[in-house]
């Protein structure tokens, strides 16, 4: 079931990112602080988009400017051919939905994480479409009966993404999935998210340190540094084709230095 609102021409980018900063306001007497400079970009329907850099480069915040979190100072993001600040915030959020580093689960069973939503909120909640999400992140339906405060990391991040894919949406949004994760489990959720953008046609944004995602998921690669976007690649395979030196580093899961380092 797809979201049955204004559609924009297939063809046309889900995202279309122009020029846009931000700048926190500070004390009196203060500079401003640059969160991001002059970022500019395009995610096609059905692609995948990661985001990496040093810690404080921005990444988390540009990721949030995507569904309205946060509010840009400079510039314009279009989603579904219109600029983000023309959509209702709620309606945004359910068809670019934003899945966290740490899942949040609330008290109750699986089942009631599972079915949790506002009132005119679209979609099926319907218990056979409970059990559907479940098995499409890969867990075991008997999972909804149990309490959601005692599922591992790992659980708990795949039923936060099957609450995700019940509201529907045409983009995920991943705020660095696995950091907080075990390797089996990190293993888990990337191979969960590769396999529901193959199956679901989602497009996905993601932040991480975890060179194995950018691999599964492919696509376009930007290297943020200081909030200016220093490096460019398309990643296909191992990302052997990849020219920037900080990027090669990376996808081969070395240190990669926070500047310089480019040919």
């Amino acid at each position: 079931m797809r979201y049955h609102g204004r559609v924009s021409d297939r063809a046309e980018p889900l995202y279309v990112v122009e020029h846009l900063s931000l700048a926190w306001r500070p004390r009196r007497g203060q500079r401003p602080l640059v969160v991001l400079d002059d970022v500019s970009f395009t995610v096609a329907r059905g692609a995948a988009l990661t985001l990496v850099g040093p810690s404080g480069s921005g990444k988390s915040t540009l990721l949030r400017c995507l569904n309205r979190l946060v509010e840009p100072t400079d510039g314009v993001v279009r989603f579904d051919g219109r600029d983000v600040r023309a959509w209702d915030p709620r309606a945004l959020r359910r068809r670019a939905a934003l899945v966290m580093q740490t899942p949040v689960m609330f008290e109750g069973r699986v089942r009631e994480n599972l079915a949790l939503h506002p009132a005119d909120a679209p979609g099926d909640f319907s218990e056979a479409r409970l059990v559907q999400a479940l098995v499409e992140v890969g867990l075991d339906p008997a999972l909804i009966e149990r309490d959601a405060l005692t599922l591992s990391g790992g659980e708990k991040q795949r039923v936060a993404i099957a609450r995700t894919l019940l509201r529907d949406p045409q983009a995920l949004l991943l705020d660095e999935p696995t950091s907080a994760l075990d390797p089996p489990n990190t293993a888990l959720v990337v191979d969960t998210i590769a396999r529901l953008r193959a199956t679901h046609g989602l497009t996905v944004v993601a932040v991480t340190h975890q060179p194995e995602l950018v691999h599964r998921l492919g696509g376009d690669l930007l290297y943020l540094v200081r909030g200016r976007v220093e490096a460019r690649a398309t990643v296909d395979g191992e990302g052997d084709g990849v020219a920037d030196a900080r990027l090669r580093a990376f996808l081969a899961g070395e240190s990669v230095p926070p500047g310089g380092g480019r040919r």
